[in-house]
């Protein structure tokens, strides 16, 4: 969600500096400051220990695969000398119980990059979220439109006039805090508005005043569907979640 080249493979084959072809049950690999990492993951699924013979045959592989780090994975432990002789060679042993589940995994992730702190700086908009014990929980606040049932989420370009919304509705500072959307922020957004708009009867609001107007004057709201907003203001194609798990 960062456009940090993030990619993930199960099985994936790898040709190694022999020519040879190899098996990796996952593959992972991403990028950081420039710098390309792969991960190759064997699963042990099995009743027995892994042996120190089965993480010879992994290293090896590692080896001829070359510039990947190694992590395996067994449900039932390691032989003797199996987990020292992986840790030597910068195989990373791991038991099933080490591995958090795939809800943790999915939380911390979004957490990392759909979840925006107070360093953000919006791109181009400002929004106010929902916090508890001050950290942001993923709701946005939203008003109720009087001309029908909607709720309606404001967008703002300017952090100040989110600022003004913000004391406006008198909101509680430590349930509510104000968020910039960077791209990828804005992305995860968009995505949940899918939801908002087609299962909770919520929408978007553009909410500004024009340049050079009176601090308290009104403020122009133009409502946005999700459509315009990835067209508009994003740019290019985000999947539908909903239409993907009616596919599923």
């Amino acid at each position: 969600m960062r456009d940090e080249g993030v990619v993930v493979g199960n099985p994936v084959f790898m040709t190694g500096k022999s020519g040879v072809q190899h098996e990796v049950d996952v593959y992972y690999e991403f990028q950081r400051a420039g710098i390309r990492h792969r991960v190759a993951i064997e699963c042990k699924d099995w009743a027995t220990p892994v042996s120190k013979g089965q993480i010879q045959e992994f290293e090896s592989k590692l080896r001829d695969i070359g510039n990947i780090t190694g992590v395996v994975v067994s449900r039932n432990g390691y032989q003797s000398g199996a987990d020292t002789f992986a840790k030597h060679y910068d195989i990373l042993p791991l038991l099933f119980e080490d591995l958090p589940s795939f809800n943790t995994l999915m939380v911390e992730r979004l957490k990392a990059v759909a979840l925006p702190d107070e360093d953000y700086v919006g791109e181009p908009f400002w929004i106010i979220m929902e916090i508890q014990d001050g950290k942001i929980t993923g709701s946005h606040y939203g008003t109720k439109d009087p001309a029908s049932d909607t709720k309606l989420i404001p967008l703002t370009f300017s952090k100040i006039h989110a600022e003004r919304i913000f004391r406006e509705a008198k909101l509680d500072s430590t349930r509510w805090a104000i968020r910039g959307l960077p791209r990828y922020a804005l992305r995860a957004f968009l995505i949940t508005l899918e939801l908002y708009e087609k299962k909770m009867n919520t929408g978007a609001i553009i909410c500004f005043t024009p340049p050079g107007a009176r601090h308290d004057a009104r403020f122009v709201g133009i409502k946005a569907s999700r459509e315009d907003l990835i067209r508009d203001y994003y740019g290019d194609p985000i999947p539908s979640i909903i239409e993907d798990v009616v596919n599923r």
